[in-house]
């Protein structure tokens, strides 16, 4: 899972100094000239980079929960990937203490002509599980899934609040201290739901670090203590959760009045 060195003697479970990111994005060009019209016409653009972060710092201890606002779509992504180890920033450094699991979009990794089995070793060997570890940790993730019956079975077009569980109690089985995760933190029907927040806050009381890039404020109000708030690909507001979510507010209330983005 992890591609960037892990220094156990780093105080901080992750620290991002001075991290700049960029992506490449094609434009269509433009103009009215004939040669301009047939450039688009044959589906000619100029590529570009744009900055998703720049120079970005901060750290996060051992035990924190940190909510990260601001920050859609690639860009939120891209930074939870930062954080797990599987990017590198194209300026700057990123130090881990120990692993961190990356909970994006896990259940897009599954292959529907694959067996839910094949499927729970495949997507755990991609969060760093070995196979003995998948094995060990198998008989839980079926039974809190719910796919006992069908474990053997392809998972074709299993509904999505499925995938949805089997993804979640894969990633819950990774044996971490610490989680990045995209949006949500319990997925699922209400029952799931409920057990998905008993498991982490056990987790949260046996000191694991939480990092959560979320657009919905309250969902991580009681279960976070501290915010990062980025606009336009850099870090404004490193506070308090409340603190934080009153910047937000601010943010979006500008972003509105003239009709940009905050992110």
């Amino acid at each position: 899972m992890a591609r960037i060195p892990i220094d156990s003697q780093l105080e901080a479970v992750v620290e991002f100094s001075d991290v700049t990111m960029r992506m490449p994005r094609r434009r269509r060009r433009k103009g009215s000239g004939r040669r301009q019209r047939l450039r688009r016409i044959a589906g000619d653009s100029r590529r570009e980079e744009i900055e998703l972060f720049t120079n970005v710092s901060f750290r996060v201890g051992p035990g924190e929960s940190v909510a990260i606002f601001g920050s859609t779509g690639p860009g939120r992504q891209t930074l939870l990937r930062l954080i797990a180890g599987t990017l590198r920033p194209d300026e700057g450094h990123v130090r881990r203490r120990e692993a961190i699991v990356p909970m994006i979009e896990v259940a897009r990794s599954f292959e529907r002509t694959y067996s839910i089995r094949q499927n729970i070793y495949l997507v755990g060997g991609l969060l760093g599980m070995t196979p003995a570890q998948v094995e060990h940790h198998l008989p839980t993730i079926v039974e809190k899934s719910g796919v006992s019956a069908s474990v053997d079975r392809y998972l074709g077009a299993a509904p999505a609040l499925v995938r949805q569980k089997l993804a979640w109690s894969i990633a819950m089985s990774v044996d971490a201290r610490a989680y990045a995760i995209d949006r949500t933190i319990v997925v699922g029907d209400k029952p799931f739901r409920e057990e998905c927040w008993a498991h982490v806050e056990g987790l949260r009381s046996a000191g694991a670090t939480f990092l959560i890039a979320t657009d919905a404020p309250k969902q991580v109000r009681q279960f976070c203590e501290r915010g990062l708030v980025f606009s336009e690909g850099r870090l404004v507001v490193d506070a308090a959760i409340e603190e934080a979510i009153e910047a937000v507010r601010e943010l979006r209330k500008a972003a509105k009045e003239t009709g940009e983005g905050t992110a």
